[in-house]
């Protein structure tokens, strides 16, 4: 990818954001050029200490999926939830979608904590109601967003 695109791309962003969120960005535009099998590799490379991950199933050409994406994904992982439990991405083919019951609808994100479900989110109700639900889930799973707030 060259460095001229890359720059290109960020540029109308970069007044609207932080050195923080271009960093996040710029994670993701390369976790996103890497093949699917790296980039999951690259994500379970660090394992939170609360053990408890966010886990995204999702078909190729996903509407809701690419949404997701877009309104929430890109600072998922800047987020206080997403130190605590990081996101891991699957694909519904992929072999893990047989540790986890009835994944039929695309995107399903699963909760889990040493690969044992705690809750999950079926489909994509648009960015409030995710974190909404999602804040339930992570509660469940011993997150505090004031303690954990840096």
């Amino acid at each position: 990818m060259p460095m001229g695109w890359l720059r290109r791309q960020l540029r109308p962003i970069a007044p609207a954001v932080g050195a923080a969120a271009l960093t996040i960005a710029l994670v993701a535009l390369i976790l996103s050029a890497m093949p699917a099998s790296r980039a999951v590799v690259a994500a379970e490379v660090s394992r939170p200490a609360s053990g408890v991950h966010l886990i995204m199933f999702e078909d190729p050409g996903c509407p809701y999926c690419a949404r997701w994406e877009q309104e929430v994904g890109i600072a998922y992982a800047a987020s206080a939830e997403g130190r605590f439990a990081p996101l891991v991405r699957r694909h519904r083919g992929h072999p893990d979608v047989s540790r986890f019951k009835d994944i039929i609808y695309s995107p399903t994100f699963i909760i889990a904590r040493d690969g044992v479900e705690i809750g999950r989110i079926v489909g994509y109700p648009g960015p409030d109601f995710f974190w909404g639900l999602l804040g339930k889930l992570l509660a469940r799973a011993g997150f505090r967003p004031q303690a954990d707030a840096s």
